[in-house]
C-alpha cells in the first residue's frame, strides 16, 4: 500500500495548528468533482489567531524543488488576492521530503520568482521572507511547533 504523504502531511499540519491555544482552524476539503459553477478551494487551511488570518496551502515534494505547476491557478491567484489584505498572511507550507525541511513561503515571494522567470523553488533557496517550521522528527513526519511558527510570522508586523 502506497502512503499518500500529501494527505498525511495536511493532517499533521491541521493537528499541529489545533494544539495552539486560542486558534481557529478551518480545513477546506479538496473538491474532487468540478461541477458547473464550482471551483477548487484556494488553500487547505484558513487559520485565525488574533490579530492575523492565515491562508495556507500545503505541498509535499520529493527531490530538490517545488514546481510552481504544483500550485493551481485558483490557488495561486486566490492566495495572491488574500495577501493584499492588511492582517492576512497567504502562502505555501512546503515539505521537501528528501531533505527533511519544511518552509512557509509567502505567495508574494513565489510570485516574484515566477515574474522573474523561475518555474520552481529549491529547498535551499535562501529567502529572507521564508519561515522554516521547527519540529521534532519522528520516523517520517514531524511534530511541528505551530505556535512558534505563528509567532515567528507575525513578529515582523508588530
Amino acid at each position: 500500500m502506497t502512503v499518500n504523504y500529501g494527505k498525511k502531511f495536511e493532517n499533521i499540519i491541521r493537528e499541529a495548528f489545533e494544539k495552539v491555544p486560542n486558534v481557529s482552524v478551518d480545513r477546506l476539503h479538496d473538491q474532487t468533482t468540478k461541477f458547473k459553477g464550482t471551483s477548487a478551494n484556494i488553500c487547505d487551511f484558513i487559520v485565525y489567531k488574533e490579530p492575523y488570518e492565515y491562508y495556507i496551502e500545503c505541498k509535499s515534494v520529493h527531490g530538490n524543488t517545488l514546481p510552481f505547476s504544483n500550485i493551481t491557478d485558483t490557488q495561486w491567484n486566490g492566495l495572491l488576492e488574500k495577501s493584499k489584505i492588511e492582517g492576512v498572511f497567504a502562502g505555501v507550507i512546503c515539505w521537501w521530503i528528501d531533505h527533511d525541511i519544511t518552509k512557509f513561503i509567502p505567495i508574494q515571494c513565489l510570485e516574484w520568482n515566477k515574474q522573474n522567470g523561475y518555474k520552481s523553488l529549491r529547498y535551499d533557496h535562501d529567502g529572507t521572507a521564508f519561515t522554516v517550521l521547527k519540529g521534532k522528527k519522528k520516523r517520517v513526519f514531524f511534530d511541528y511547533d505551530m505556535e512558534e511558527f505563528l509567532n515567528e510570522l507575525s513578529k515582523d508586523r508588530i
